[in-house]
């Protein structure tokens, strides 16, 4: 919005200069133009009006001595004036217009944090989409402390075992000036879903997630968990919006839940799971569309509550 007013605003200036222009040769004005910083309106030493607009200072008024026409000068850096065309301020008033956009390209470019908010206002090296999708299993599982058959009983399938993200802000530190290595940060919610294989749930008892039966002709138990998800990454940007990335992600539990149905069962509250969970992620992909893995150092389970087993998930970002 700024480099549009900055170019309609020149426009519209050598617009009416030219405009002005008279056919006789009798008028008594002259404009200078100078090279200088900032935007002002004064009045010079020589009593013409000064304005100072987007790096060119135009003097308007009458001339001491007698003019046969209008004429426009361009001050030098060595102090002289150099007598310029109609057409020539024009391209000066262009130039300089032109020299105030890529300055304030600049001081944008400078800027070297960035928020967004569901991806608006985001700039272009950020690559959290506002949607994850993706499949979550358990790795390293260990039934440690658990029978035979109670391991049996308490496995877990990746049948319909899903995983959604939703990045709601996005924090971006360009660390090079062209961007090509930067950080990002991203504040969300992680909604998972653990299938929990044959007719079984789980229960709390003696001190630890047991299976528990249930009817054969009951459906879909599963587990589901949701977090406060912050992924950090380090992102080199490559080529034309392509990017590789890595970091770290901490999730904090906001709720847990054992479900199944028909008829529609939900247990609320009675998993041992982590409160906190630290891992690492790695994407890669174009723009805010990638392909990710994630992968948790601690615990799904409080240790001797639950079977030993991590997170790991996959997936892809899909950008809007």
């Amino acid at each position: 919005m700024k480099r549009f007013i900055l170019t309609l605003t020149t426009l519209l200036v050598a617009t009416t200069l030219y405009a002005q222009i008279p056919d006789s040769l009798n008028n008594e004005h002259v404009i200078y133009l100078d090279s200088h910083k900032g935007n002002s309106i004064s009045s010079s030493n020589n009593g013409r009006l000064s304005l100072l607009l987007n790096g060119i200072r135009f003097e308007i008024g009458n001339k001491q001595e007698k003019a046969d026409s209008v004429c426009y000068y361009k001050k030098n850096a060595d102090g002289s004036m150099q007598l310029l065309s109609r057409d020539e301020l024009l391209v000066a008033a262009y130039n300089a217009n032109l020299e105030a956009i890529n300055a304030n390209k600049n001081r944008e470019s400078s800027s070297r944090a960035h928020f967004g908010l569901f991806g608006i206002g985001a700039p272009s090296y950020n690559h959290f989409s506002v949607v994850e999708i993706g499949s979550n299993m358990f790795t390293g599982l260990s039934y440690d402390g658990y029978t035979t058959e109670e391991a049996h009983n308490l496995t877990f399938s990746t049948r319909k075992a899903v995983c959604v993200t939703m990045n709601v802000a996005e924090l971006n530190v360009s660390l090079t000036p062209n961007h090509a290595l930067a950080a990002s940060m991203a504040f969300g919610f992680t909604w998972e879903n653990y299938t929990i294989a044959g007719n079984y749930t789980m229960k709390y008892r003696d001190g630890m997630m047991r299976p528990l039966a249930v009817d054969a002709n009951l459906k879909k138990s599963k587990m589901v968990a949701s977090y406060f998800h912050v992924p950090i990454t380090l992102d080199w940007n490559i080529k034309s919006g392509f990017f590789i990335s890595a970091g770290v992600n901490l999730d904090i539990l906001m709720g847990s839940h054992l479900k199944y149905k028909f008829p529609k069962t939900k247990i609320k509250d009675e998993i041992t799971l982590n409160p906190f969970q630290f891992g690492v992620t790695a994407r890669m992909g174009w723009n805010r569309i990638y392909v990710f893995a994630n992968y948790a150092f601690s615990e799904m389970f409080k240790h001797g509550t639950g079977p030993v087993a991590n997170r790991f998930s996959i997936g892809m970002g899909i950008g809007f």
